[in-house]
């Protein structure tokens, strides 16, 4: 159940910082400079509704089959997620920061966009190793199973 759970966050997450990396950020500098900062202020509040429960959940996830399993790429994830952790807040934070201060700094959104290729990069890399190391006939087993029971049960 656990696999099954992880395989969707890291899912979710790479999806969105696949969106965040290629369309939103890059989108940035198609915001008129009188409207900038309003924007800014109502996309990453909107943003982090998405965001935040994510991280956290995955982080849970992966802290407690660490600590459970104590499996080789739940171990290795957890190291991920605190690079991803790390990278947020001394890297993409500072840059939202700024923007929210200062509005529309396009050297500023060109750094966002640069330094978010390494929170990219390993939120793909953790998609990669749960698909290559959990079982997909386990995963829909998990799935399934409620419903064939439920069927079973008529």
């Amino acid at each position: 159940m656990i696999d099954t759970i992880r395989c969707y966050a890291d899912i979710a997450l790479f999806i969105l910082i696949w969106l965040v990396q290629l369309i939103i950020y890059p989108s940035f500098v198609h915001v008129r400079e009188s409207v900038f900062i309003k924007w800014h202020n109502k996309y990453t509040g909107l943003i982090s509704l998405f965001v935040a429960p994510l991280m956290f959940g995955q982080s849970g996830i992966y802290l407690y089959a660490s600590f459970s399993f104590g499996r080789w790429h739940d171990i290795f994830g957890s190291v991920c997620i605190a690079g991803l952790w790390l990278s947020t807040f001394l890297l993409s934070v500072p840059c939202h920061d700024r923007l929210h201060r200062s509005g529309y700094d396009l050297p500023t959104i060109k750094r966002l966009v640069r330094t978010n290729w390494f929170r990219t990069f390993l939120w793909t890399l953790m998609l990669a190793i749960t698909l290559l190391t959990i079982s997909p006939l386990a995963v829909l087993e998990e799935t399934t199973e409620p419903v064939l029971n439920t069927l079973e049960k008529q």
